[in-house]
């Protein structure tokens, strides 16, 4: 059956030469339709060499055509090969399957562990491949990976290329967030998202790309990195990101790690900047916890974070100005950026000269006029926020009897006729203020 389903068309073509020779006619043809099935077309010029034992089906303006016994029979066989070869695999499979009943505990148990060993060998070929090293883990919160790389990046580089490797230290006491700037192509995308994969590569069970890391176990890894609309529920990027922001703020805990990259970009630079320092704000004083975070940002304003908060510390990934070219060196180093090159990078991506030539008039112009410099000494003089605000005055002796009376009231003993009876003497003892 295979052999007619897979050759059916040879043998047709062997019919149409050996029956073009037998009977001359060196234009015959085999062909197919839905109505006739396969038939011999001739045209009228050779009607008179067609054979008695030919049966004819169908005159056309031009030509005849006829079915032969052989041809019909062999049609059934092609036509009804694929039917039958499916109801033999079937009946085949059924008993197979049949024959298995008796071992399906075996034969899981062993899937299950072929399974288990086909994934131990991937990793394993892969860090052998690949220089990858053994992770450590602790109870504690800190994350210490040296010499980390992109397991993904690493591997499209060309063969004259080495991915440069970069440490990141990350804890609940020291150094809870970094701050991190550079120019866009720099790789601070690559770096913030490498250590969120060597940290879930690790706590997977495989070999990580670094040549140390050492990882406190991680709960949640939260990220909002990349831009993506959802323009059938009529939401813009911005709302996506603010959105998927939200989120992670409502859901942190203690041993969470989280990957921001460049929040707040989808708006105007004053609200963006706002709604970037008001997040490290909030990582960084949140009570249930200290979450690890890296946070890659153009913003170089949010670099005052760290005269602020002890626990904010800056980092830029390094570049080199050569003439008007800027060569990126992707190493992380201590400190803020404080230029974008955003005007190098578009002649590197090959925006016209004169767009360029345009774009750094318009810069120093900008500049000249010290816009960005007053906002950095506006940020500079932003006054911390008080996280823990007390509704009384305490030079207000009232207030203070209020808080005293408070104080001593145990809401879980109270009816709530009591409740009310309570609520309503605080009342007045207010209107007497």
């Amino acid at each position: 059956l295979r052999k007619i389903s897979l050759t059916g068309k040879d043998y047709l073509l062997s019919i149409q030469k050996t029956e073009q020779e037998r009977t001359g006619i060196n234009s015959l043809k085999i062909s197919f339709n839905n109505v006739f099935g396969y038939y011999l077309e001739v045209t009228n010029a050779h009607k008179s060499k067609v054979p008695l034992e030919w049966i004819r089906k169908q005159t056309l303006v031009n030509a005849e055509r006829y079915i032969t016994p052989e041809l019909k029979e062999y049609e059934e066989k092609i036509l009804g090969a694929e039917e039958k070869i499916l109801h033999l695999e079937l009946r085949l499979f059924e008993a197979l399957v049949s024959s298995l009943k008796d071992y399906v505990a075996q034969i899981q148990l062993n899937a299950q562990t072929i399974g288990k060993l086909d994934c131990l060998f991937s990793f394993a070929q892969l860090a052998i491949k690949n220089n990858y090293c053994r992770p450590s883990f602790h109870d504690g919160y800190s994350l210490e990976i040296k010499d980390g790389r992109h397991p993904v990046i690493e591997q499209q580089l060309g063969h004259d290329q080495s991915y440069v490797p970069n440490d990141v230290l990350l804890d609940d006491k020291v150094q809870q967030i970094i701050i991190i700037t550079g120019p866009n192509m720099a790789g601070k995308s690559a770096f913030i998202r490498q250590n969120a994969l060597i940290v879930l590569m690790a706590q997977m069970g495989c070999y990580v790309p670094a040549s140390k890391a050492v990882i406190g176990i991680v709960d949640k890894i939260f990220t909002r990195v990349g831009a993506s609309d959802n323009l059938s529920s009529g939401e813009s990027t911005f709302m996506v990101e603010m959105t998927e922001t939200a989120s992670i703020l409502n859901n942190l805990s203690d041993r969470s790690l989280v990957i921001l990259d460049e929040i707040g970009r989808g708006t105007s630079t004053y609200d963006g900047i706002s709604i970037a320092w008001a997040i490290a704000e909030f990582l960084h004083d949140f009570p249930k916890g200290k979450a690890k975070t890296l946070f890659a940002t153009h913003y170089h304003e949010l670099n005052e974070l760290e005269n602020k908060f002890e626990r904010v510390k800056n980092f830029n990934v390094s570049v080199k100005e050569s003439g008007n070219k800027v060569i990126f060196l992707r190493k992380l180093q201590p400190g803020g950026s404080q230029h974008s090159f955003g005007i190098h990078v578009a002649k590197m991506a090959g925006i016209p000269p004169a767009v360029v030539n345009r774009a750094n008039e318009l810069l120093e112009e900008l500049e000249e006029k010290t816009i960005a410099k007053n906002l950095q000494n506006k940020i500079k003089k932003m006054p911390s926020r008080e996280m823990q605000l007390s509704i009384f005055q305490q030079e207000d002796p009232v207030l203070n009897k209020l808080k005293e009376w408070l104080e001593q009231v145990d809401p879980n003993t109270l009816t709530p006729i009591e409740a009310l009876m309570k609520l309503h003497e605080l009342k007045d003892q207010l209107k007497k203020k």
